[in-house]
């Protein structure tokens, strides 16, 4: 029953917002769990960039709803964009059985759709 609760908080198809390395924790060991893959992306209010992708970034979800997609407010979360050595925004992470698996770092549309095809189909 725990394990059922647990995987329904990945909300198939939909960005689950992240505001503290024990939720990122949490939700990363019940996708490893499940075989699932990650994307965390890391954002900004103040980012150009972020607010082109973002939409984009939603739209995915709902394309891909075995696909666990996360988002990161570096200044709500700087805890968490510290842990992950976040330079610049947007940057998407890959994290694959706990680990991180590859990386797109900037608005690169093309670049995010094809890597996620790449680490879906795993």
């Amino acid at each position: 029953m725990q394990e059922r609760e647990a995987l329904s908080a990945l909300k198939d198809g939909q960005v689950i917002s992240i505001h503290s390395t024990s939720e990122l924790e949490a939700k990363t060991k019940t996708a490893k769990k499940a075989s699932r893959l990650v994307i965390i992306y890391f954002t900004a209010a103040w980012c150009g960039p972020c607010r082109y992708m973002s939409p984009l970034y939603s739209n995915l979800a709902t394309q891909h709803p075995s696909v666990v997609f996360l988002k990161v407010d570096i200044d709500e979360a700087n805890d968490v964009a510290a842990s992950w050595n976040i330079s610049s925004v947007p940057t998407f992470c890959f994290i694959r059985d706990g680990k991180q698996v590859d990386k797109v770092v900037g608005a690169d549309k093309g670049s995010l759709e094809q890597k996620i095809a790449l680490h879906s189909s795993k």
